[in-house]
């Protein structure tokens, strides 16, 4: 694990440095709010050594956002992820709320949003595919395509048996409890669970939350399908009772949104996650009957 290093710059999304004998990888960068505590923490590091690869676990704004200020420091450090995220961060659309978000999250933290960047630099340089392998020298990285989340979700295998699953598993909070990732389809998001266990990791480093205690990391995937569950039970509880999209939100809020995640994600980006599941939810039920 000494080779897996926490550079994360901020609240709100994780950025880890991955040390391998001849190149190196940072999976995740957080928000466009914290680049520049990161790249400090980077260069503390790395030293004299470049940054060779920026790893994205999918293309929303708390996991890409300091891309552009990274590309700034390290141009020639090559961003790699799923081809949907590639087609993601052509649209300007997409773009353009990557930065609204980036900026309500940093006035969430009482921070001071640094100087605008040139959207052409948050983009994917390098396609990733489900099984595919990056070599950094004494360490191999394995790419599993792990949708759900987003069309665009990938985790990362360690050959050392670290893993870094993408969101789509869920996360876990700093008091233990996990809380559901699927938004593009639940079904994907089960597969995606089992799929990560079947890695057998011997270490996990959740999503929003770091490296898991041995005691966390046993129950993890089981946790993980029941808050999918549990979200899906709710929301078509609701549902049959008649309440309407804008109801279950409210109602998912107050049962599922703690202080912690207050805290920790803007309301508009809650809502937006929140929102995809409860389509998703319905739009399965609707699938199956």
């Amino acid at each position: 694990m000494d080779r897996i290093v926490d550079v994360t710059g901020g609240k709100g999304g994780n950025a880890f440095l991955i040390l391998g004998e001849r190149k190196t990888a940072l999976i995740d960068c957080g928000m466009a709010y914290c680049a520049g505590q990161l790249i400090n923490n980077i260069r503390q590091v790395l030293a004299a050594r470049s940054l060779d690869f920026i790893l994205i676990s999918h293309s929303h704004y708390d996991h890409i956002g300091a891309i552009p200020y990274l590309k700034g420091t390290w141009p020639d450090t090559r961003v790699l992820g799923a081809e949907y995220a590639m087609r993601i961060l052509n649209r300007q659309n997409a773009l353009q709320t990557i930065k609204d978000l980036g900026r309500q999250a940093a006035l969430l933290y009482g921070a001071a949003m640094p100087a605008e960047y040139d959207n052409a630099l948050l983009k994917v340089d390098q396609c990733l595919y489900d099984g595919d392998m990056l070599e950094l020298g004494g360490l191999r990285i394995t790419v599993l395509a792990t949708k759900g989340h987003t069309q665009c979700s990938l985790s990362f295998m360690l050959s050392n048996g670290t893993l870094f699953p993408s969101e789509t598993t869920g996360y876990m909070s700093k008091a233990g409890v996990v809380y559901p990732g699927f938004i593009t389809s639940y079904t994907d998001a089960i597969d995606s669970i089992y799929k990560c266990r079947a890695a057998n990791p011997r270490f996990i480093i959740s999503p929003h939350l770091g490296l898991l205690s041995a005691a966390e990391a046993a129950g993890y995937w089981d946790k993980c399908l029941t808050a999918i569950g549990d979200t899906r039970k709710f929301i078509l509880g609701l549902f049959a009772q008649g309440y309407t999209n804008e109801e279950i939100l409210t109602a998912y809020e107050k049962n599922f949104r703690d202080e912690e995640s207050r805290l920790e994600q803007p309301f508009s980006a809650f809502a937006l996650n929140a929102q995809g599941m409860i389509k998703t939810v319905l739009k399965t039920k609707r699938l199956l009957t």
